[in-house]
C-alpha cells in the first residue's frame, strides 16, 4: 500500500500570544493571524493528517506546533536568528531524513526569521518548496488555500 505524501508548514511564532497561565502548546499559545486560521481549520475538522508543523519561536528556536511553551516576550532579529541557526539546522536534519520525505514544503517566515534558515533547498531536495509571498492579507488567504488543498 502507498503511503500519502506528507506536507511540512515551517511558521514564525507571532508577536500576540495568548497570556494564559502555565504552557499551552505552541499553536495554542501563539495567536497572530496564521495561528487563527490553523485553529480555525482544525475546529471545522479539516486538518489535513499528512501534516506536520514547526514553528521558529525566537525564544525555543525550531519547535513543532504541539510543544509546550510559556508566554515571552522576545522579538526575532537578524542576530537572534544566527544564534538560532544550529538548532535550527539540527532540527530540520531529523525532518528531512530519508524515511520521512515530504511531497511539499511550505514556508512563511518573515525576513528575519530566514537567517536562521541554512540550505533548506538543499535539505528538502526531494521536496517542492514554497515560500509565502506578499502583505499579510494575501499570506493568510495563502496559507489557508494551501493547508484546505492538502486533503
Amino acid at each position: 500500500m502507498e503511503q500519502s505524501p506528507r506536507y511540512l508548514l515551517i511558521m514564525a511564532c507571532s508577536q500576540r500570544k495568548r497570556p494564559d497561565p502555565g504552557l499551552l502548546p505552541a499553536i495554542e499559545r501563539y495567536d497572530g493571524g496564521s495561528y487563527r486560521v490553523l485553529r480555525k481549520i482544525k475546529r471545522e475538522g479539516r486538518w489535513p493528517d499528512n501534516l506536520d508543523v514547526l514553528i521558529l519561536s525566537a525564544k525555543y528556536g525550531l519547535i513543532e506546533a504541539s510543544t509546550p511553551i510559556a508566554d515571552y516576550e522576545q522579538r526575532m532579529t537578524r542576530d537572534r536568528a544566527n544564534q538560532l541557526r544550529f538548532q535550527v539546522t539540527q532540527t530540520l536534519q531529523t525532518y528531512a531524513s530519508p524515511h520521512k520525505t515530504y511531497e511539499e514544503v511550505y514556508v512563511d517566515l518573515g525576513q528575519d526569521y530566514r537567517f536562521a534558515f541554512e540550505n533548506l533547498e538543499k535539505m528538502f531536495d526531494h521536496s517542492s518548496i514554497t515560500y509565502a509571498k506578499g502583505r499579510i492579507g494575501q499570506r493568510l488567504a495563502s496559507l489557508k488555500y494551501w493547508l484546505t488543498e492538502l486533503r
